[in-house]
């Protein structure tokens, strides 16, 4: 029969008197849970602090109890003769134990166990997390204890009940040093069972010093701020339980980067926010804001780059630049110099044009490079093509960056004759160029129909209505410059959160004064050439 009170294991915010534990202790003839049995299950139940339940049985293994397992807990193979088998016992344990946290002394190794048995008898999982004292005690009393070993443990809470390496009497002792351990754990902000599961996963030094620092932040989504004696931001995150999450640092972690930012943290602020989309918004817009030390992301987007094509000049060339301030036609932003670069020498590799750096009017002359004698540039500097017939080639490229599938089954072809001849340095070479354009070009054709909207209404999956102009999030407490085309490089991480969030979710378009589209032509081409790049397959 279902227990009345099932606490929401699931409800990390349900405070710990509420809680009902189980604290178990077993017995068993070895450390395999496949081949080893168990010769006895001792369990008590709290909630409050009051005991309201207790389960002990011994049991019978069906092996030999070794020698060795018999002098530590006195169970020899006369004392479990006339036990149940474990299938006889389980079903009692799991009604017992149905709606309950479950605990124990490195509780890893009899949760294992028990779950091992209710699985082969067809029975559901205890559920997870359990709640290990030995690792609660590393959190909240070491060093003041040499050791977290049960005994040492009993010892220092001086419990009533000592462990004897039986099942029922260890039981006992673990509970009450669990109760010891929730007791100074509450001193140090260990409220609520969400608190409780994150200082057991927790791993490093802890800080309870500056766990206060989150009680004012509400169980909700949205982004913090973590700040420094002068105010200014360090780090800045996103959580769907802002509280919960910003307490985690301080239960410990073993990163020396993470122990930095908490040395030097003097306050945490939080926005709410109502939804995920919007604090992935938030977040990179605070990160491009205050270009917090802590964050890798930080000053990453200095790093972006664009392919530049100014078709005001005579002789246009493609070109890396770092803004897109300029008039003409741009690709990107690359998340890096390199990967522009990657993607200009693909498209040279299509279209002749012209890669000399020199400044070029359309009666300019000067001596051919070698690419105009092996044919790979028209050499508009000695005569060779006229401005107007470059022209035609420049537009070719560009009708090729909207509508790319000749431009993808070129560039294709050539990475697989290279391979086939051998050729593999050039042909890893080919595909690294391919994969840094064909990227490119299709966040593009995302970001195209993203951004040309002034007023985009998305549906999430549970409801939650976003409104976009120009494909920036329109938010009620803010005013946002909207985007453009092409996005901003300082803006770049914005819409790259928006992007990748749709993938995930696939919202619901309520309404646009757009209509969004994209050219038909490479659309299906380029999606799976992207799949068989990214998983390093060849089409057939």
């Amino acid at each position: 029969m279902a227990l009345e009170a099932v606490q929401g294991v699931l409800d990390d915010a349900v405070a710990l008197a509420d809680v009902t534990f189980v604290v178990v202790d077993l017995e068993t003839t070895g450390g395999s849970p496949v081949e080893c049995g168990i010769t006895e299950i001792g369990a008590v139940k709290f909630r409050g602090g009051e005991r309201v339940g207790t389960f002990e049985t011994l049991v019978n293994p069906g092996v030999p109890i070794p020698r060795q397992i018999t002098h530590l807990t006195g169970i020899d193979d006369a004392t479990v003769t006339s036990a149940p088998a474990i299938d006889a016992v389980i079903p009692s344990f799991a009604e017992f134990a149905h709606g309950g946290v479950f605990v124990a002394h490195n509780a890893r190794f009899d949760f294992t166990f028990l779950n091992v048995a209710l699985q082969r008898l067809a029975y559901e999982p205890l559920e997870p997390p359990p709640v290990c004292t030995a690792r609660l005690a590393r959190r909240v009393v070491w060093p003041d204890v040499p050791n977290v070993r049960l005994q040492t443990l009993a010892q220092y809470f001086r419990t009533t009940v000592r462990p004897s390496h039986r099942a029922l009497p260890d039981a006992e002792a673990c509970a009450e040093v669990l109760h010891g351990l929730l007791e100074l754990g509450g001193r140090l902000g260990i409220l609520t069972l969400g608190d409780l599961h994150a200082a057991v996963r927790a791993r490093g030094r802890p800080n309870y010093g500056k766990i206060r620092l989150a009680d004012a932040l509400p169980h909700s989504t949205g982004v913090y701020l973590f700040r420094g004696r002068d105010g200014r931001v360090l780090y800045v995150g996103k959580s769907n339980d802002l509280r919960a999450r910003v307490k985690s640092y301080f239960y410990g972690d073993p990163r020396k980067k993470v122990e930095d930012l908490l040395a030097e943290t003097r306050s945490v602020d939080g926005v709410e926010c109502a939804s995920e989309l919007e604090s992935l918004v938030v977040e990179a817009r605070l990160i491009r804001e205050h270009e917090p030390k802590y964050n890798r992301r930080g000053k990453t987007w200095r790093r972006y780059a664009y392919l530049a094509l100014d078709t005001r000049e005579a002789y246009p060339r493609i070109r890396v630049v770092r803004d897109a301030k300029r008039q003409g036609v741009y690709l990107g932003p690359f998340p890096s110099s390199q990967s522009a670069r990657l993607a200009k020498e693909a498209l040279e590799e299509f279209v002749p044009i012209r890669r000399c750096t020199n400044a070029m009017r359309a009666s300019t002359r000067f001596a051919p490079c070698a690419l105009a004698d092996i044919g790979r540039c028209t050499a508009p500097c000695d005569g060779r093509i006229t401005p107007e017939r470059y022209g035609e080639l420049v537009r070719s490229l560009v009708s090729s960056l909207s509508t790319p599938g000749g431009l993808l089954a070129a560039l294709e072809a050539r990475m697989h004759t290279l391979a086939d001849a051998e050729r593999f340095e050039e042909a890893a070479l080919a595909r690294d160029r391919l994969r840094a354009l064909a990227e490119a070009l299709a966040r593009s054709r995302i970001d195209g129909w993203l951004v040309a909207p002034s007023d985009l209404i998305l549906r999430e999956p549970d409801g939650v209505t976003l409104r976009l102009r120009h494909g920036a999030l329109v938010r009620s407490d803010a005013v946002e410059t909207p985007l453009g085309s092409p996005c901003p490089r300082e803006r770049a991480d914005e819409l790259g959160a928006l992007r990748a969030w749709i993938a995930r979710n696939g919202p619901t378009i309520e309404s646009t004064d757009v209509p969004l589209a994209e050219p038909v032509d490479g659309g299906s081409r380029l999606n799976h050439l992207l799949a068989r790049l990214r998983a390093g397959t060849r089409s057939s």
